[in-house]
């Protein structure tokens, strides 16, 4: 009969279905024991590194020798290369993660064409079955009996219909819920990398810090305490320090000028706000290189966001006009491969951002209305938004608050990405403090 043949079909398919299923649960079953692998590495490089910090507060704390800075510079350089390490893992591990959820959606694509090809031997058997009459259906049956069972049949028929209609609604939504955790891998992969490129900078640092202390003192103690008698303000170094600073127009003389007016304003270390504004100018190599309608505006909406794309461009209309500028030539950082641009000036506020913090900047500079491309503005700016994250406190924890905040929104933020930009900072801001 009909249905009983159009019912092994579609046995079938579910059968095929059951077994693409179960191989993909075991594929996925794998996957995960490699991503658990790696985030036992990265346990394990952490306490590493937590010995090391342990080592620097300790070096920190005792009176400056040269055995003391070299064994501080040696545990901030072991540091940095188990950074890099975990950020190695990481990348990799995104990149898993990354094949993994390709995977996920390739698996939902095939679902949808099993259910498509269920669905259509439903549809088929449906229509064929509408076509006959009473009398021929009760003329195929040898019994009465028959044709309730076939009647029975088809009204289970009806019921998978709907069963499978509502099936592929769902795997549709699951398609692109995956496909969104796609993107964000991807984005997370990106950022990683330049992470990963700024400590590795970090590193150098260090090690050309250790070489030229070693060169200068041939090891003599006397040597480097009159190194240390010497001016703290040590503006050559610095100049070594900020060189993403440099790169955007802020001069190492102004980092320090205007990073300690507006560190001691908010109530933050100095070193703290400047390691951020080389972090930020750093992460942000597009800054000052792009058009708010091209990099931000168009961006925003070619990734479905019409509502932040109007919110930034009314915000940086309100700023740029109060300022007497053309928007069509004032610069903001170009769209980076994750992401939109439209950032203002050195501290990278995105212009609404930067709105809120208006008031309080002027009200702290004199400047109404205070600019985003005024390094003195740019710098308040940053200052109050760390002071609010918690760097007032001025010890490790609210510095490390105050970075995840200042990249996040939210200073309890645990993501790869917070975690390893607040390590970074802080990072600098050990380079930066003993030259101020």
């Amino acid at each position: 009969m009909i249905l009983s043949k159009k019912s092994g079909i579609l046995s079938a398919i579910f059968l095929l279905a059951i077994g693409y299923w179960l191989l993909a649960g075991i594929a996925s079953a794998a996957v995960q024991d490699e991503i658990d692998k790696r985030n036992q590495q990265i346990e394990e490089l952490q306490r590493q590194i937590e010995q090391y910090q342990q080592q620097v507060d300790s070096a920190r704390g005792q009176s400056r020798t040269l055995e003391n800075e070299i064994a501080k510079l040696n545990a901030k350089i072991n540091q940095l290369t188990l950074e890099i390490k975990i950020l190695a893992i990481s990348i990799d591990q995104t990149g898993i993660e990354i094949n993994d959820t390709e995977g996920k959606i390739n698996e939902a694509q095939s679902k949808i064409i099993l259910h498509r090809q269920a669905l259509a031997q439903y549809l088929k058997l449906a229509y064929q079955i509408d076509q006959k009459t009473l009398t021929e259906i009760l003329l195929q049956n040898h019994t009465l009996s028959d044709f309730f069972n076939n009647l029975n049949n088809l009204n289970a028929t009806q019921d998978n219909l709907r069963l499978t209609i509502d099936n592929i609604k769902k795997l549709k939504g699951e398609l692109e819920q995956r496909q969104q955790e796609l993107e964000d891998k991807r984005q997370e992969l990106k950022e990683l990398k330049s992470l990963q490129e700024l400590q590795k900078k970090n590193l150098g640092g260090n090690k050309n810090d250790k070489s030229r202390l070693l060169t200068i003192t041939k090891g003599q103690e006397s040597k480097f305490q009159e190194l240390v008698k010497k001016s703290q303000s040590d503006i050559g170094k610095i100049r070594a320090q900020v060189t993403y600073l440099q790169q955007y127009g802020v001069s190492a003389e102004d980092a320090v000028k205007y990073g300690q007016l507006a560190a001691i304003a908010a109530n933050i270390r100095p070193a703290f706000l400047i390691a951020i504004l080389e972090i930020e100018s750093g992460l942000g190599r597009n800054v000052g290189t792009g058009n708010w309608m091209q990099d931000m505006y168009t961006c925003y909406l070619r990734l479905g966001k019409p509502q932040r794309a109007e919110t930034e461009k009314n915000a940086f209309l309100a700023i740029v006009n109060k300022l007497g500028l053309n928007p069509d030539t004032v610069k903001v950082s170009r769209e980076p491969n994750y992401g939109c641009g439209g950032a203002l000036g050195p501290a990278q506020f995105l212009p609404s951002t930067w709105l809120a913090y208006e008031n309080e900047v002027a009200r702290l500079t004199g400047h109404n209305p205070p600019n985003p491309w005024s390094i003195e503005d740019a710098f308040m700016a940053s200052a109050i938004k760390l002071a609010n994250g918690g760097a007032t406190s001025k010890d490790r924890t609210g510095e490390t608050r105050a970075a995840k905040a200042y990249i996040s929104g939210k200073p309890t933020c645990t993501s790869r990405i917070c975690n390893y930009y607040a390590s970074a900072v802080l990072n600098k801001a050990d380079q930066i403090e003993p030259n101020l």
